[in-house]
């Protein structure tokens, strides 16, 4: 325990969270510092109500490897709003829905989708999926760099795969979960996605969206909301964070440790005193942007999948669709539905500014063309358009290369500690929960000494 002891944590998403609370749990007297207000407390991990809907605004999926968070479900009291959910993702192959249950693996090998990939690439991608699972680290994927060399599709036409192994297996599994071009990805990308998603055999959810655990974590902390922090320097051993307020001002405060759980874009302005290497690779990340759909529904999709993905042979703008109401029977209000359509992550950059009336009308109309999901058009009672600017990291060929030289300096840069799976990682709930839960023991390490 280090009793009064004071740690700044600049960020109030779930890495910023996670690292407040178990701070708070060893003695720290902790304040997280946020820049929005209540209403958007979790960042990417957030969840608004409306018309009694619950409407996740950035990660939709919560997985059964999620161990960590698990965890803190348990450790903060609410593992009784645990829902596990259903195990049964598709994916559109040549117009028709091929499906999977991803928790029965004897079932897996049987799908349609297993058996219409051929045997001999999916013997050769298993070979290099298991050869690289071990070093598929939640947040710190440091360890890849030997394998990060190639984007995915590079590494399809080394192996010589075959075009749907391509399209159908490892391309939708860049574009979905990363937002990003499996010409632009890395590999390591794609391999991450499968493994958290295919291998982990279903997932959970809560009666109130992903949101619920964020909500529970910020009700047992102190959170300054709408602050901006413009300042964060190291002091004798210590550290000054500053921050201003609309209504209470400008705020300095001493802390005996900071943890920063924002993007590294955002880090940048605020640590000016960081090494020019560690500035540099802040600079360097760059992240796609999502605009996704909410489709509120008067009744459940026919489609019985939970995630729905959509090749880009197949579409040139619809990534993906998740049904809410397959997750579990509480989920959304008794006899409706809820549809979370994602857009390609090119698409959502080259149409930020389309007005959100527009955007819907093109989900329609392109959800018609692909001919699922017609509840969409004859059964929606409300659609809310969700931008996230800042919603995934694109890991580029390279990258966990650079990222490997440069973890030995992020680590060194106590009392100031860095928080999120964005830094080392490839972007995730989990990972940036992992992060979280990092930075604090390293915080505790520090202040003990």
């Amino acid at each position: 325990m280090v009793p009064g002891a004071r740690v700044v944590v600049v960020g109030g998403g779930i890495a910023g969270l996670t690292a407040a609370f178990r701070l708070q749990q060893a003695g720290c007297d902790v304040v997280v510092v946020e820049q929005s207000g209540p209403e958007q407390i979790g960042g990417r991990m957030n969840t608004t109500t409306r018309d009694g809907f619950a409407i996740d605004n950035g990660a939709t999926l919560l997985l059964s490897s999620y161990h960590e968070m698990l965890k803190l479900a348990v450790d903060v009291g609410v593992a009784d709003q645990v829902l596990p959910t259903g195990d049964i993702f598709g994916i559109l192959w040549n117009g028709a829905v091929r499906r999977l249950r991803s928790g029965d693996k004897r079932a897996l090998l049987k799908s349609d989708f297993v058996r219409g990939l051929n045997p001999i690439d999916g013997g050769k991608v298993a070979v290099d999926f298991l050869r690289m699972r071990s070093k598929l680290g939640w947040d710190d994927m440091t360890a890849t760099a030997a394998q990060d060399f190639e984007t995915v599709r590079e590494y399809c036409l080394r192996r010589g795969l075959r075009p749907e192994t391509y399209q159908f297996l490892l391309g939708p599994f860049t574009s979905g979960p990363a937002l990003a071009d499996p010409e632009e990805a890395s590999l390591v990308s794609a391999f991450f996605a499968f493994n958290t998603i295919v291998v982990s055999g279903g997932g959970f959810t809560s009666a109130d969206g992903v949101g619920f655990l964020p909500r529970a974590l910020a009700a047992r902390i102190s959170v300054v909301h709408h602050a901006r922090v413009t300042s964060i320097e190291t002091r004798g051993g210590g550290a000054v964070v500053t921050w201003t307020h609309p209504v209470d001002g400008e705020t300095v405060q001493e802390a005996s440790a900071v943890v920063v759980a924002v993007p590294p874009k955002q880090a940048t302005p605020m640590c000016p005193g960081l090494p020019p290497a560690l500035l540099d690779y802040f600079r360097h990340v760059k992240y796609s942007r999502a605009v996704h759909v909410a489709f509120g529904l008067d009744r459940p999709t026919r489609e019985s999948s939970l995630l729905l993905q959509i090749p880009k042979i197949e579409h040139p703008t619809l990534a993906a669709f998740v049904m809410e109401h397959n997750q579990a029977p509480r989920r959304v209000p008794a006899g409706k539905g809820l549809v979370m359509a994602h857009l390609r992550g090119g698409w959502a950059v080259d149409n930020w500014e389309m007005d959100d009336d527009a955007v819907v009308e093109h989900v329609i109309g392109e959800t018609r063309r692909l001919g699922v999901l017609p509840e969409i058009e004859h059964h929606a009672t409300f659609a809310e358009v969700v931008r996230l600017p800042l919603c995934t990291v694109i890991r580029r060929p390279g990258e966990y290369r650079y990222a490997a030289r440069i973890a030995p300096v992020l680590r060194a840069q106590a009392p100031i500690h860095f928080a999120g799976s964005d830094y080392l990682g490839q972007s995730s709930t989990n990972g940036s929960l992992v992060s979280g839960e990092r930075a604090a023991a390293a915080v505790l390490k520090g202040l003990r000494r």
